[in-house]
């Protein structure tokens, strides 16, 4: 394997440029985590290598005038742990981060290279999921926005054209009293991949369960945001909800592939005990204090 050309990028036009010179043999470097491991397993050989990792501005979290919250491709978990606003308006994230590998990778790897290299995997796009993000790509032509929901088609399969870069994540405003479980099954809580993860986002104005949105990895093949399961548990109080049946209509909408940890009809046990789990959790924190709308 000859060795790539090094290109260090210090805008996203540069990068961008660099990504269309490359014809479809260019590859983005931020945190280094995942590129590393696909150089050294031999699964990558770009011919262009592009550090976008000192590019201004990507390692924001920001509140924008409308109260959307961007938080930029390279912003680190570690950043995601420790940035206020994200613990005062979305903690769903903050608990999330805090769960993700370890410390020393958490300080390294990205959301944007998390999001863009996960696979089937990937703890914090279940809850960017369930929070309904959207992602900004910059290409050539200008920013192309997407949901995060629709980002993914398969396995290591994601709508990232060859020279575009994520440049940043949006949340829309959040609301008051909204309510928010996560819940993560598998050998480990960290080191390991993660076997199931659920995010659970909810109007917990009342006792009935309003604008349920959830987020799930593992039960497919990406990760996904089962409307099946959303729209049965629209309108019911998470305390009270019927465990028989709500396994039934989560078996009828995911099915994973088993491996060498679990096999698919026990991860689709696990997925169920997971999204009970991510509701106990959410109707037992208090009422947000989230600073929104």
């Amino acid at each position: 394997m000859s060795e790539p050309q090094y290109v260090r990028a210090t805008t996203i036009d540069e990068a961008v440029a660099e990504l269309t010179n490359a014809s479809g043999d260019g590859l983005i470097v931020a945190g280094g985590t995942v590129v590393c491991t696909l150089f050294n397993q031999h699964l990558a050989s770009p011919k262009v290598l592009v550090d976008i990792s000192r590019i201004p501005n990507l390692s924001d979290v920001e509140v924008a005038d409308n109260g959307s919250i961007l938080i930029g491709a390279l912003v680190t978990h570690d950043q995601v742990l420790r940035s206020l606003t994200i613990l005062e308006r979305v903690p769903l994230l903050n608990e999330i981060a805090g769960g993700t590998s370890c410390a020393r990778l958490r300080n390294r790897g990205t959301i944007g290279g998390n999001l863009c290299t996960i696979g089937s995997q990937g703890d914090a796009a279940t809850g960017l999921i369930a929070l309904g993000a959207i992602l900004h790509l910059r290409g050539p032509t200008g920013v192309r926005v997407i949901p995060l929901e629709s980002f993914y088609a398969d396995e290591f399969t994601i709508d990232l054209k060859a020279d575009e870069i994520l440049e940043k994540v949006e949340l829309p405003p959040i609301k008051q009293n909204l309510k928010y479980g996560f819940c993560k099954l598998g050998p480990r809580k960290a080191m390991d991949w993660t076997q199931i993860t659920v995010s659970v986002v909810f109007d917990g104005s009342g006792k009935a369960m309003k604008d349920i949105r959830i987020g799930m990895n593992g039960v497919s093949n990406a990760p996904s945001r089962p409307l099946k399961i959303e729209r049965w548990l629209e309108g019911n109080e998470a305390d009270k909800i019927d465990r028989d049946a709500l396994a039934i209509v989560l078996n009828e909408e995911v099915a994973p592939e088993s491996d060498l940890v679990y096999s698919g009809q026990f991860k689709k046990r696990l997925a169920g005990v997971a999204l009970r789990r991510a509701l106990e959790h959410a109707i037992k924190k208090p009422k947000t204090d989230i600073k929104g709308e």
